[in-house]
């Protein structure tokens, strides 16, 4: 933001984003603090699958594949971090 916001101002805008669809100021600085991790998976037919998504820790996003795509077998979960070490590692 390009000011300092007071509190109420900052409250009215975050009311009024959520009231159009988007994230409130709380939900965003949220957001800001996830890491995205990518899974590589397979299917029953051991075809290649790649999910992702914002997480806080790596273990969450284990747990909610294994809630809901219990049908995929997890080779590994890793950060775009570890994504980029691993590619400098290669050069």
């Amino acid at each position: 933001m390009s000011r300092d916001w007071t509190q109420e101002e900052l409250q009215n805008t975050s009311k009024a984003m959520k009231v159009t669809g988007h994230l409130g100021y709380e939900e965003f600085c949220e957001q800001l603090d996830k890491t995205i991790f990518k899974a590589y998976c397979k299917d029953a037919d051991n075809n290649f699958i790649k999910i992702s998504g914002p997480y806080n820790r790596k273990e969450e996003f284990e747990k909610q594949l294994q809630e809901h795509f219990s049908h995929l077998k997890v080779i590994t979960v890793l950060s775009e971090e570890d994504i980029a070490f691993i590619r400098e590692a290669l050069e």
